[in-house]
């Protein structure tokens, strides 16, 4: 199966007429620059196996949407969609909430399990659904939970990951992966996935970054208040 990050690419440069394998070919080349904590976990997010699978194929029926989101994010840097291929492994919140609605029959079966099937995992590693040894995490439990209620399934998933308390943690680790490292690049960010997101409070996601002065008039750099170690521990209980 591919890695979710490079089935989005597949699908979203066949949708916005680019070339995939050239896109494919340019990401994986920037592997190499993520940060550590990525890189460490590239197994989990997928990397090392080949080909498509069904989570992108039934995430083609919602290609537009896709599409949208990964703009989206882009726009918010003022990027071309050839800068897609510099995507993190992580999946943008917007491209979350896409991934949820458009899987949601084979992640609730795959969460249903004690283990989560190996088809799925970084499926549901990367919508911090699934822990690294596949068992569900607070979040995967109380999204299937939801899920059974018949609930909207993007939505749903950013009301629980908010009750639970990691919804800033969750943006907080995207940015910091997107190397989001100013206020002004995090409030652009936070913008357009309020344009994707509409129910979101992106003002509850400052808390999670610390702020710093800097030498340049009117610049106020941003950090994650916490080690990316340390959210992700959050993240994968």
């Amino acid at each position: 199966m591919a890695p979710p990050r490079v089935a989005v690419l597949r699908i979203y440069a066949e949708t916005r007429d680019l070339d995939a394998q050239t896109l494919e070919r340019a990401h994986l080349r920037y592997l190499e620059t993520f940060q550590y904590w990525i890189l460490e976990r590239l197994g989990l997010f997928g990397y090392g196996a080949c080909g498509a699978d069904a989570g992108e194929e039934l995430l083609r029926a919602r290609r537009g949407d896709l599409a949208e989101a990964v703009d989206a994010v882009l726009g918010a840097f003022r990027s071309k969609p050839e800068d897609a291929a510099a995507l993190p492994p992580l999946l943008t919140l917007p491209e979350k909430v896409v991934t949820v609605e458009a899987l949601v029959p084979q992640l609730g079966e795959a969460m249903s399990r004690r283990r989560a099937p190996d088809a799925w995992r970084s499926w549901l590693y990367v919508l911090h659904l699934a822990a690294p040894d596949g068992g569900p995490t607070r979040l995967g439990r109380a999204l299937h939970a939801a899920l059974e209620t018949g609930e909207a399934p993007g939505r749903v998933y950013v009301e629980k990951a908010e009750e639970l308390g990691l919804l800033k943690w969750i943006i907080a680790l995207e940015a910091a992966a997107i190397d989001v490292g100013t206020k002004n690049e995090l409030d652009a960010l936070l913008a357009a996935y309020a344009r994707r997101v509409p129910w979101l409070d992106p003002h509850a996601v400052y808390y999670a970054f610390r702020y710093l002065g800097s030498d340049v008039k009117g610049v106020t750099m941003a950090a994650l208040a916490q080690p990316p170690e340390r959210v992700l521990e959050m993240l994968e209980s």
